[in-house]
């Protein structure tokens, strides 16, 4: 209420004199291009005459004396007639067929006053009482619409090569610094695009501010709505750091209103590129996020990297290589990155060429355990980070062997030689899908995690753990690349259902808390990052358009296709309450494995069914051993648990 009333009271006073003062610009402006007009009506009937009635002996004192008595009326029908057309109040530079048909219009009106104006008076006299001959007044109109179109349309007929420009955007600027006052001087982006600054938003109630760059400071960001609507903008601008709370609450704002949202790049960047001026950048990941960006002290990660030999699998995947990125800092004596994928090794390899420890790329798939144990027998890690996993959820669906065959079986292979050649710690990437699974990729993390915990009971001086996180913003493959492809395309954007709720983290983030979990572990934890509050798919999709200066519905249409197979509404972090750790952004789930010869038994079995391709019998393994709720170390006949009802509720 507190808010709603200050716009009332002060705020509208403001837009008002924002609207007037638009206004009187506006006037001002119709009033200059008025005078030009009668200038060239003006020219036009005096040369109609000249023309018309040059015998050889000049044109007679007579019409001479009737032209002065009738321009002034002449000029004033033309003015009146062009003002009732509409052929004020135009940026007339970009103008197209319509306006030219108001004053086209226009003229010929003016005419058919003149005429019936004159014919009139020549009726009502004697052929004497002649003030100008009729073709003057038709001359003198066609050439009037040849000076005022010539006018108007002049960048069309005298540039013809002139690259086509848009018509300007009216904006309104969040922010009062000097980036939003230069954008405001400019008139236009650094790309040329015109932009026609209404005024200013202010994002920290600043205190006595009311004018900046010659325009108004309308209002705060907290009215920046009502402001957008009264004010009927085309586009708001914020002028933020990337990432910055302003625009994730310009954002929010701007959800429920037709305008295009754009935002001012990093001022460091376009110093580099050679320019002092900020520019308008398209969206950062960061922007992304309705919460601010997740940063940590990672000085306890010294001690359990440094002069180590540090192995990551899936190294070259999102995640995988931000490990392999983030370990390099840290004094490594050498790491180890591994992948099944060529290609997607080879990129990664890019990207870390020029740091002083080099990573040696391994091609292994995790499946081979003779490749395995051929890799740890050469390495002898310290540490190692698995990160490899199949993930797409409806591909899973359907080839659960797969899943089986990396998620499960794999990782038991990396477990084993972990524990045969005495790694320190072994740190295993999951997933919030484990929980209460509704697919086979969540139930084939929950039996690696459980294979995790089993290794950390029957280890000696090797800490195994596990990390659990949600979804990666512009992971390979994730929702986000797939908006931005279907944005650029044009549309539409498919989400779909646009009320499932997902947590996100961008991908520095989720790892920096990984390392900081490998530090902490002990044994055995499952430890659960802190993602924030989860956010809803539709509006994901809605905050991404906004963020690419569209507008949803309008210019980008939102199509709802039904959930995928796999797919839950609502993902969670734990089954039961998160604990505090050490760490106030890392949580431990309260999760027990089964014992060990109940959970060999029932990985020998998934393994046989994944070589005989029984896909359904599968799904009831992985289904009833992620649902149980297990109490640690317990033994149950396999027979028994499968046959049980376990699966996830529809």
């Amino acid at each position: 209420m507190g808010k709603r009333k200050r716009l009332d009271v002060a705020g509208a006073p403001r837009l008002w004199r924002l609207r007037l003062a638009q206004a009187a610009a506006g006037l001002r402006a119709d009033i200059s291009f008025a005078a030009v007009d009668a200038g060239i009506v003006l020219v036009a009937y005096t040369a109609a005459l000249v023309l018309r009635l040059t015998d050889g002996q000049g044109v007679s004192a007579g019409w001479w004396a009737g032209f002065r008595a009738t321009i002034l009326l002449i000029v004033i029908v033309h003015v009146v007639c062009n003002v009732i057309f509409g052929a004020y109040g135009h940026v007339w530079e970009f103008a197209s067929v319509e306006e030219a048909m108001r004053l086209v219009m226009a003229v010929v009106a003016s005419s058919v006053v003149l005429l019936g104006g004159l014919l009139a008076h020549q009726a009502l006299g004697d052929h004497s009482s002649r003030i100008l001959p009729l073709m003057v007044i038709l001359l003198g109109s066609g050439l009037s619409l040849g000076g005022m179109g010539a006018v108007r349309f002049r960048s069309r007929l005298f540039s013809f090569h002139r690259r086509q420009v848009a018509e300007p955007s009216s904006v309104l600027v969040v922010g009062t610094d000097r980036a939003a006052a230069d954008l405001a001087r400019r008139g236009s982006d650094q790309r040329g695009r015109p932009l026609r600054v209404l005024g200013f938003v202010s994002t920290d109630g600043t205190p006595g501010l009311r004018r900046l760059a010659g325009l108004q400071v309308v209002g705060d960001i907290d009215d920046l709505p009502v402001i957008a609507r009264a004010l009927a903008v085309d586009e708001v601008i914020v002028a933020a750091a990337p990432g910055d709370v302003v625009v994730r609450r310009v954002v929010d704002l701007c959800m429920a209103i037709d305008v295009k949202l754009t935002l001012l790049g990093d001022m460091r960047q376009d110093a580099a590129a050679g320019s002092g001026l900020r520019d308008v950048r398209d969206l950062e990941l960061s922007d992304l996020l309705p919460r601010p960006i997740v940063r940590t002290d990672l000085a306890a990660v010294g001690g359990v990297l440094s002069g180590k030999r540090v192995l990551v699998t899936g190294a070259g995947g999102t995640i995988g290589a931000e490990i392999v990125s983030q370990v390099l800092e840290f004094g490594a004596a050498e790491v180890i990155a591994l992948d099944h994928d060529e290609g997607h090794l080879y990129e990664a390899m890019l990207c870390w060429s020029g740091r002083a420890v080099t990573p040696r790329p391994l091609l292994c798939d995790i499946r081979d355990a003779n490749a395995i144990r051929g890799v740890f027998e050469a390495v002898r890690p310290h540490v190692v980070f698995h990160a490899a996993a199949h993930k797409h959820v409806p591909i899973l669906e359907a080839h659960p062997a797969e899943a089986v065959k990396t998620n499960i079986t794999g990782t038991l292979h990396l477990l084993e030689q972990a524990r045969r050649v005495g790694v320190e710690r072994f740190v295993l990437i999951s997933t919030d899908k484990a929980v209460e699974p509704s697919s086979v990729m969540g139930a084939s993390k929950r039996v690696a995690e459980m294979a995790t915990q089993n290794a950390a009971r029957r280890s000696g001086d090797c800490v195994f753990a596990s990390v659990r996180f949600g979804n990666v913003l512009g992971s390979r493959g994730s929702v986000v690349p797939t908006f931005m492809g279907q944005i650029q395309a044009g549309g539409p954007v498919t989400v779909s259902d646009p009320d499932m709720l997902r947590y996100f983290m961008l991908n520095f983030e989720a790892v920096e808390l990984v390392l900081q979990a490998a530090a902490l572990a002990e044994g055995g934890e499952i430890f659960v990052l802190d993602m924030g509050e989860p956010v809803r798919i539709g509006d994901l999709a809605r905050r991404m358009i906004r963020l690419a200066g569209l507008v949803p519905g309008t210019d980008i249409e939102v199509v709802v296709t039904g959930p995928r197979p796999g797919e839950k509404k609502v993902e969670r972090l734990s089954r039961g309450p998160l604990r505090p750790s050490a760490h106030p952004q890392i949580n431990l789930a309260s999760a027990h494995a089964p014992g060990a010869v109940t959970l060999h038994d029932a990985v020998q079995l998934l393994e046989q069914l994944a070589h005989d391709g029984d896909e359904e019998a599968i799904r009831d393994v992985l289904m009833a051993l992620a649902w149980h709720e297990w109490v640690a170390g317990e033994v149950i006949v396999l027979d028994d648990l499968v046959g049980e009802t376990l699966r996830a509720p529809a």
